[in-house]
Protein backbone atom coordinates (compact mmCIF):
# COMPACT_ATOMS: atom_id res chain seq x y z
CA UNK A 1 0.00 0.00 0.00
CA UNK A 2 3.22 2.16 0.79
CA UNK A 3 4.64 1.28 -2.95
CA UNK A 4 1.42 2.28 -4.62
CA UNK A 5 1.14 5.16 -2.59
CA UNK A 6 -2.44 4.45 -0.79
CA UNK A 7 -0.81 5.13 2.34
CA UNK A 8 2.13 7.38 3.70
CA UNK A 9 5.03 6.36 5.26
CA UNK A 10 3.95 7.28 8.71
CA UNK A 11 0.30 5.06 8.12
CA UNK A 12 2.52 1.61 7.85
CA UNK A 13 2.82 0.60 11.44
CA UNK A 14 -1.21 1.42 12.11
CA UNK A 15 -2.02 -0.23 8.82
CA UNK A 16 0.34 -3.96 9.94
CA UNK A 17 -1.77 -3.08 13.17
CA UNK A 18 -5.03 -3.53 11.62
CA UNK A 19 -4.22 -6.20 9.02
CA UNK A 20 -2.92 -7.93 12.38
CA UNK A 21 -6.18 -8.20 14.50
CA UNK A 22 -7.81 -8.29 11.71
CA UNK A 23 -6.45 -11.84 11.52
CA UNK A 24 -6.32 -12.73 14.81
CA UNK A 25 -10.24 -11.92 14.80
CA UNK A 26 -10.76 -14.09 11.99
CA UNK A 27 -8.78 -16.93 14.29
CA UNK A 28 -10.67 -16.39 17.12
CA UNK A 29 -13.74 -16.53 14.87
CA UNK A 30 -12.72 -19.67 13.63
CA UNK A 31 -11.70 -21.23 16.90
CA UNK A 32 -15.36 -20.07 18.35
CA UNK A 33 -16.92 -21.94 15.11
CA UNK A 34 -15.19 -24.88 15.64
CA UNK A 35 -15.59 -25.19 19.51
CA UNK A 36 -19.38 -24.39 18.92
CA UNK A 37 -19.37 -27.49 16.27
CA UNK A 38 -17.28 -30.00 18.10
CA UNK A 39 -19.67 -29.35 21.40
CA UNK A 40 -22.96 -29.30 19.06
CA UNK A 41 -23.52 -25.79 20.03
CA UNK A 42 -23.14 -23.49 17.79
CA UNK A 43 -25.83 -20.99 18.22
CA UNK A 44 -24.56 -20.76 21.93
CA UNK A 45 -21.29 -19.91 20.97
CA UNK A 46 -22.96 -17.44 18.08
CA UNK A 47 -24.66 -15.30 21.13
CA UNK A 48 -21.48 -16.20 22.97
CA UNK A 49 -19.49 -14.57 20.42
CA UNK A 50 -21.60 -11.40 19.84
CA UNK A 51 -21.97 -10.49 22.93
CA UNK A 52 -18.34 -11.31 23.68
CA UNK A 53 -16.59 -9.40 21.38
CA UNK A 54 -18.92 -6.33 20.81
CA UNK A 55 -18.81 -5.49 24.95
CA UNK A 56 -15.00 -6.34 24.87
CA UNK A 57 -14.00 -4.20 22.20
CA UNK A 58 -15.36 -1.41 24.63
CA UNK A 59 -15.20 -2.95 28.00
CA UNK A 60 -11.61 -3.85 27.72
CA UNK A 61 -10.23 -6.46 30.00
CA UNK A 62 -7.58 -8.90 30.12
CA UNK A 63 -5.07 -9.18 27.38
CA UNK A 64 -2.25 -12.14 26.87
CA UNK A 65 1.40 -11.03 26.37
CA UNK A 66 1.18 -12.98 22.95
CA UNK A 67 -0.69 -14.01 20.06
CA UNK A 68 -0.42 -17.79 20.74
CA UNK A 69 -1.48 -17.66 24.33
CA UNK A 70 -4.67 -14.95 23.35
CA UNK A 71 -5.84 -17.58 20.76
CA UNK A 72 -5.48 -20.66 23.77
CA UNK A 73 -6.86 -18.24 26.33
CA UNK A 74 -9.95 -17.55 23.97
CA UNK A 75 -10.30 -21.31 23.24
CA UNK A 76 -10.33 -22.37 26.91
CA UNK A 77 -13.03 -19.39 27.20
CA UNK A 78 -14.90 -20.64 24.62
CA UNK A 79 -15.03 -24.29 25.91
CA UNK A 80 -15.54 -22.97 29.90
CA UNK A 81 -18.39 -20.83 28.14
CA UNK A 82 -20.13 -24.37 27.00
CA UNK A 83 -19.15 -25.84 29.81
CA UNK A 84 -20.48 -23.59 32.67
CA UNK A 85 -23.44 -23.24 30.49
CA UNK A 86 -24.52 -27.39 30.71
CA UNK A 87 -23.40 -26.90 34.11
CA UNK A 88 -25.95 -23.83 34.84
CA UNK A 89 -29.17 -25.43 32.50
CA UNK A 90 -28.28 -28.93 34.37
CA UNK A 91 -27.97 -27.75 38.36
CA UNK A 92 -30.48 -25.36 38.62
CA UNK A 93 -32.03 -24.49 34.93
CA UNK A 94 -31.80 -20.33 34.84
CA UNK A 95 -34.04 -18.71 37.00
CA UNK A 96 -34.60 -15.19 37.09
CA UNK A 97 -31.47 -14.30 40.29
CA UNK A 98 -29.04 -16.51 37.89
CA UNK A 99 -29.20 -13.86 34.96
CA UNK A 100 -29.99 -10.92 37.74
CA UNK A 101 -26.68 -11.70 39.95
CA UNK A 102 -24.71 -11.89 36.57
CA UNK A 103 -25.99 -8.89 35.14
CA UNK A 104 -25.37 -7.20 38.57
CA UNK A 105 -21.89 -8.92 39.03
CA UNK A 106 -21.21 -7.12 34.75
CA UNK A 107 -22.99 -3.98 35.42
CA UNK A 108 -20.70 -3.01 38.60
CA UNK A 109 -17.77 -4.08 36.90
CA UNK A 110 -19.15 -1.86 34.00
CA UNK A 111 -19.83 1.30 36.19
CA UNK A 112 -16.00 0.99 38.21
CA UNK A 113 -13.56 -0.29 36.09
CA UNK A 114 -14.89 0.53 31.74
CA UNK A 115 -12.81 1.19 29.54
CA UNK A 116 -9.97 -0.62 30.62
CA UNK A 117 -6.99 0.04 28.53
CA UNK A 118 -4.45 -1.78 26.79
CA UNK A 119 -1.43 -1.03 27.93
CA UNK A 120 0.05 -0.86 23.92
CA UNK A 121 -3.28 1.46 22.96
CA UNK A 122 -4.00 4.56 25.52
CA UNK A 123 -6.85 6.66 25.04
CA UNK A 124 -7.79 9.57 24.63
CA UNK A 125 -9.94 11.73 26.78
CA UNK A 126 -12.99 11.65 24.13
CA UNK A 127 -12.10 7.90 23.56
CA UNK A 128 -12.40 7.05 27.46
CA UNK A 129 -15.37 9.16 27.18
CA UNK A 130 -16.83 7.17 24.18
CA UNK A 131 -15.76 3.71 25.16
CA UNK A 132 -17.57 4.16 28.56
CA UNK A 133 -20.80 5.54 27.06
CA UNK A 134 -20.71 2.69 24.67
CA UNK A 135 -19.93 -0.41 26.94
CA UNK A 136 -22.92 1.09 29.15
CA UNK A 137 -24.98 1.54 26.13
CA UNK A 138 -24.11 -2.21 24.80
CA UNK A 139 -24.74 -3.63 28.56
CA UNK A 140 -27.61 -2.17 28.86
CA UNK A 141 -29.20 -3.60 25.41
CA UNK A 142 -27.82 -7.38 25.94
CA UNK A 143 -29.10 -7.22 29.76
CA UNK A 144 -32.26 -6.33 28.55
CA UNK A 145 -32.45 -8.84 25.32
CA UNK A 146 -31.30 -11.55 28.00
CA UNK A 147 -34.38 -10.55 30.53
CA UNK A 148 -36.80 -10.81 27.43
CA UNK A 149 -35.52 -13.66 26.57
CA UNK A 150 -36.14 -15.21 30.21
CA UNK A 151 -39.20 -13.54 30.58
CA UNK A 152 -39.98 -15.60 26.76
CA UNK A 153 -38.93 -18.80 28.52
CA UNK A 154 -35.54 -19.12 26.87
CA UNK A 155 -33.85 -20.55 29.43
CA UNK A 156 -31.01 -21.83 27.61
CA UNK A 157 -30.28 -18.72 25.96
CA UNK A 158 -30.77 -16.51 29.14
CA UNK A 159 -28.57 -18.83 30.98
CA UNK A 160 -25.77 -18.28 27.90
CA UNK A 161 -26.43 -14.50 28.72
CA UNK A 162 -25.25 -14.99 32.55
CA UNK A 163 -21.86 -16.76 31.42
CA UNK A 164 -20.65 -14.56 28.90
CA UNK A 165 -21.50 -12.10 31.37
CA UNK A 166 -19.69 -13.36 34.13
CA UNK A 167 -16.47 -14.60 31.56
CA UNK A 168 -16.64 -10.88 30.67
CA UNK A 169 -16.49 -9.70 34.23
CA UNK A 170 -13.64 -11.77 35.20
CA UNK A 171 -11.87 -10.45 32.36
CA UNK A 172 -12.17 -7.43 33.49
CA UNK A 173 -11.46 -7.94 37.06
CA UNK A 174 -8.33 -9.66 35.81
CA UNK A 175 -7.04 -6.10 34.18
CA UNK A 176 -4.21 -5.61 32.02
CA UNK A 177 -2.09 -8.62 30.00
CA UNK A 178 1.12 -8.18 29.00
CA UNK A 179 3.13 -6.00 26.19
CA UNK A 180 1.74 -8.43 23.50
Amino acid sequence: MYRDKIIEEDKIESCVYGIQITIANMINFAIAFTIGFLTKSLVEIALFYGIFVSLRFFCGGYHAKSYSRCFSLFALTCLVYVLMLNGILWYVGCPFWVLGAAIIFLGTCILVKAPIEHTNRPFTTEETKLFRKRSIQLFLLWSTIGIMLWIGQLEHLSAGFACVFIIIAAYMLAERGGEG
